[in-house]
């Protein structure tokens, strides 16, 4: 276990208060649910961008240096595809349910906010070399869009809040469509990177994101292996348990 005062995923971007928290997953309605399903997905997000900003400045051999910049590069890949998936689909189809045009305009423009800084993040983890790895460049383009993501990702929460008034199951069939297509990624990739920041424990505990344990068991004992090094950089364990930032440890 991570102990309280080591730096953890959990800084400089702070994580999203989870709606409906010490309430039964099933007593929930349904817009509740939604959010915090959302807020799960958003605060592993954050986590995974928190573990890069840590232990960024903490790598030195030429090994960990390349581990970590193809971590960073695979959670580029997730928020992108997390973000597209939302503007292809979920997006429209609250609207369209809703029938409220423009309901989702106010995220959607949020998405392209932080989208510049993204990208920048993405080329500098993709065509940097190893020898010419800079932790304090890397530092200064999480730096550029950060706080703007975490606004979004935090602001998203409250809109979907907000659909009470709508038909529940209907809303919750729409977005467990939407959660199916998130999961149709590399699975060498999308289970390791998004089973690595999830804190099971987080505000008295959350299972999310619902994988059955034989499921778990096959991402930790298969798909993990094809990345193995990268995955080092993960601030939770396959089962959701929050342990020291790797770089972190051996520093302190």
């Amino acid at each position: 276990m991570a102990t309280q005062d080591a730096p953890w995923a959990d800084l400089p971007f702070h994580l999203i208060p989870t709606p409906g928290r010490g309430e039964a997953v099933n007593n929930l309605p349904v817009p509740v649910w939604i959010a915090r399903e959302m807020t799960c997905a958003h605060n592993g997000i954050l986590r995974g961008l928190n573990s890069i900003y840590q232990q960024s400045i903490h790598v030195a051999k030429p090994e960990d240096i390349k581990d970590l910049l193809k971590y960073t590069e695979f959670w580029c890949g997730w928020i992108r595809e997390h973000h597209d998936a939302e503007e292809e689909f979920y997006f429209p189809e609250v609207e369209r349910l809703t029938g409220v045009k423009g309901l989702m305009e106010t995220n959607v423009a949020q998405h392209h906010a932080f989208m510049p800084g993204l990208e920048a993040f993405s080329k500098f983890a993709t065509e940097t070399k190893v020898e010419e790895y800079d932790a304090l460049k890397l530092r200064a383009i999480v730096d550029s869009f950060g706080e703007t993501l975490t606004k979004h990702l935090t602001d998203e929460i409250e809109t979907l809040l907000e659909l009470k008034a709508y038909d529940g199951a209907v809303m919750k069939k729409v977005y467990e469509e939407f959660d199916l297509k998130l999961r149709a990624g590399d699975k060498s990739v999308l289970f390791p990177m998004v089973l690595g920041t999830c804190d099971a424990g987080y505000e008295g505990g959350c299972l999310w994101p619902g994988l059955p344990g034989p499921v778990m068991s096959l991402v930790h004992y298969w798909f993990e292996r094809k990345y193995s090094g990268v995955w080092r950089f993960s601030p939770c364990s396959t089962w959701g348990e929050k342990r020291p930032l790797t770089f972190m440890a051996k520093t302190e």
